[in-house]
This record gives C-alpha cells, structure tokens and sequence, in this order.
C-alpha cells in the first residue's frame, strides 16, 4: 500500500531529512578536526540528535511501503537489503549519539563516536543508492500509468 500525499509518494520526501541532518553531523565533525571548538561539537550532536527523531518517519513510511510488495514483486531482495541497510545507518548514527551524549555534547566526541558517524556516512550512501536502483530500475514509487517493468518495455 504506497503511502502519498497529492500522488506522490511519502517516503522518499521524508528521507531527506535524516540524511541532510545527519551528513551535516560529519560535517561538523570534520570542521571540529580542523578547528576544535564545543561549538562544532555541539553542532554534530544536534543534527545527530535530530536525524533520529525525524528519521522514524522515513523509516515507518518505509517500512509501510515494504510490508505492501508482493512476494513476487521484481526488486523485493533490493528493498530488502535497502531496509537492512538505511536501518543500519540509523543505527551507527544513534550509537554515535549515544557515546556523544555520555560523554558531554560539549567535549570533544571519542574517536569511536567519529568512527560511528563515518560508517553511518557510508551506509547511507549504499543505502542511497540501493534506493535509487528501487525507483529508476524497479519502477518503486512511481504511479501505476508511469511504472516500466524491469525489462524496459511499457
């Protein structure tokens, strides 16, 4: 069942959010190497904190959209793997918050909780582009009239 609003779908507006809020925390990380100051730390650990709470919209929408395929659905192992991997992404972000938010959002965050951001970097970048492989090679997200089967033809 595809969750839109005026046709188009939900899911794919919500992400953006997390993602921007989330890739912005290693920006400030990385401007923190560069010029360490609490400012930049405490930067990080808000938009760390902001991208998993507006990211359980993304991920409820998204798993909404999961539950509605077919079994027989071409694609079906890509969403899959998308899922496991956007989920894995929230995680590594939540874990760096995490370990931020035990150690002060005013101090300079652990090695480990830079790593956390970094992997989460990654993963969303896979998870990106397993997302785009659903819509542009899959047809997911599209409306009916416009869907072309996997194998090009309409």
């Amino acid at each position: 069942m595809p969750l839109r609003i005026a046709g188009h779908p939900l899911h794919p507006a919500l992400v953006h959010f997390p993602l921007a809020l989330w890739l912005a925390a290693v920006f400030w990380d990385l401007v923190s190497w560069w010029r360490p100051d609490p400012l930049w730390w405490q930067m990080a650990y808000w938009c760390l904190a902001l991208g998993l709470v507006v990211s359980l919209a993304a991920i409820a929408t998204g798993f909404v959209e999961y539950a509605g395929l077919a079994p027989d659905q071409p694609g079906i192992d890509t969403a899959a793997t998308h899922m496991l991997v956007m989920v894995s992404a929230t995680a590594a972000f939540g874990a760096s918050w995490l370990l931020r938010a035990l150690g002060g959002s005013t101090t300079a965050p652990s090695p480990w909780a830079i790593a956390l951001a970094l992997g989460g970097a990654a993963l969303l970048a896979a998870g990106g582009w397993l997302g785009g492989t659903l819509v542009y090679r899959h047809g997911m997200g599209r409306a009916e009239h416009d869907r072309t089967p996997a194998s090009g033809k309409r």
